[in-house]
């Protein structure tokens, strides 16, 4: 199969980790598959070093006239089949190219954002061929929109779990974090949707009966920076570690002694998924997404969504009962084993694409 996928995004994230996981998978399974993204972004660079055929365009909304004739020309070229679109931007230009060529058009869904009702919106959730969505949270967005059961395919993300894998080093030593400390953190994006403020206004109370560091990994400005600290006791500030975006994740998370997730909303939860793979307990927030895999006292514990108190108390409860902080990253591991690993979602992905190309 000859297979492109599109994506907007420049920053990386669980989508953009999809997007890679998936093109890396099928490669390997001796079909050909390529990325065409926006330029300068860090998929382009990952995908690059990870030998994928990268197509860098430009993907905004202003320069549709210029990418739609481009990515119909890649089509053409590299005798594409199916193109798979992921964001908001690309879905129009991959889909209107696809619609072009004559291709099979697949529309993933990883967000729960609100689906617009305009006529140009409906054109554009009116040409797949199929829909993907992460879970059946999203799926339910696309019912209501008037998408036909029969057109969604419910794929999650996924973890390989032979590289987030419990045996991983650990970064304390790099990270000057003194031996026996306890860590609390997680390793998601800092933007609103995904909560840490409330995880923030929740460090002062876990502190004040456990001293702890907290640790919060992913690309972060100073402006942002000091916007999260602000949330924090002048005095605590120092206990809060922010050691940017790193590529070495299963090492970060192995550093976590309890991975907090406190999301307002999420498609997956991708970074969910590598903490619970790497057997720490988890801690997340009570959203109908979670509910889905996650069950309480047995591979983690809900808390209230924005409940910096609630959040506090499961983090605590947690901390006091080592017994139960190891019975649930050994059920969390377990839960990504028999759902969530990277061979299980190329298998069902392969087998989606070949329905795909063999419909009438």
């Amino acid at each position: 199969m000859v297979i492109l996928h599109t994506e907007t995004l420049k920053k990386w994230g669980g989508q953009q980790n999809r997007v890679l996981t998936e093109t890396v998978g099928l490669n390997k399974r001796g079909h050909r598959v390529m990325i065409a993204c926006h330029r300068g972004s860090m998929l382009a660079e990952r995908a690059r070093r990870a030998g994928v055929k990268v197509y860098e365009v430009n993907m905004v909304k202003q320069a549709h006239l210029s990418t739609i004739p481009r990515l119909v020309r890649i089509i053409r070229r590299e005798g594409v089949e199916i193109v798979s679109t992921h964001s908001s931007v690309d879905s129009w230009a991959g889909g209107i190219a696809a619609k072009l060529t004559g291709r099979h058009l697949v529309r993933f869904r990883h967000n729960l954002y609100p689906i617009g009702g305009d006529p140009l919106t409906r054109f554009i959730y009116a040409i797949p061929d199929r829909f993907i969505v992460t879970s059946n949270t999203v799926k339910a967005i696309l019912l209501r929109r008037g998408v036909k059961e029969e057109e969604i395919t419910v794929m999650p993300s996924a973890v390989d779990p032979g590289i987030f894998t419990p045996e991983a080093e650990d970064l304390r030593k790099e990270l000057r974090i003194p031996p026996g400390t306890v860590v609390i953190g997680n390793t998601s994006g800092f933007t609103g949707v995904k909560g840490q403020k409330y995880l923030l206004q929740a460090f002062d109370a876990i502190h004040r009966e456990v001293p702890s560091v907290l640790l919060l990994a992913g690309r972060v400005n100073e402006r942002v920076k000091n916007r999260c600290l602000s949330y924090v006791r002048e005095d605590l500030r120092d206990k809060v570690i922010f050691p940017g975006l790193r590529e070495d994740v299963p090492n970060v998370l192995k550093t976590i002694d309890v991975f907090v997730f406190p999301s307002l909303a999420e498609g997956i939860g991708t970074a969910l998924l590598e903490a619970m793979a790497m057997e720490r307990p988890v801690a997340v927030s009570d959203i109908p997404t979670f509910r889905e895999f996650i069950t309480e006292g047995v591979n983690g514990v809900f808390f209230r969504v924005k409940d910096p108190g609630g959040i506090a108390r499961q983090v605590l409860s947690l901390l006091k009962d080592r017994t139960l902080m190891n019975s649930l990253g050994a059920n969390a591991r377990t839960t990504v084993l028999e759902r969530f690993t990277v061979d299980r979602m190329i298998d069902h992905t392969e087998s989606v694409y070949k329905e795909i190309l063999n419909a009438p």
